[in-house]
């Protein structure tokens, strides 16, 4: 029997809210520095989100979470870099203005998005020393 230390789920907390830089594509300098998905904080900020706009009694089934996502992303990341702005090819500095700017682009929707929602809620971006020192023994096996 193999057993394993429980540090291997160890996660940050500051790299949980202060985000964990991730990269859409690999190999590339691209990235976006997204807090935690998942938790309790999250929960309430994407119902907040569908409260502003969407109302408070709407149905749940009419709501595009893609939509919601975008916007999340929008106001939550906390930076980015290796991004072009389409218009004149030089990198777009972090700003939040950018960053709503590039999520309230209905072509991120499909793509980008989901990208960083799915990496976002992979624990491994956000483990603690401990937790990557336990990832690391185990690898050792």
């Amino acid at each position: 029997m193999n057993l394993i230390n429980l540090a291997v789920f160890s996660e940050d907390t500051k790299l949980q809210e202060s985000g964990t830089p991730i990269y859409p594509l690999q190999g590339e300098d691209l990235f976006f520095c997204v807090p935690r998905v998942g938790g309790h904080k999250y929960q309430k900020q994407i119902q907040a989100i569908i409260k502003k706009h969407k109302g408070i009694y709407c149905d749940q089934s009419d709501v595009d979470m893609s939509e919601i996502y975008a916007m999340w992303l929008g106001e939550y990341i906390t930076d980015f870099g290796g991004a072009l702005d389409a218009e004149n090819m030089e990198e777009l500095p972090f700003s939040r203005e950018n960053c709503r700017g590039i999520f309230n682009c209905k072509s991120m929707h499909e793509s980008l998005v989901p990208i960083l929602m799915t990496k976002a809620g992979n624990f491994e971006f956000y483990l603690s020393e401990e937790g990557r020192e336990a990832i690391e023994e185990l690898k050792k096996r």
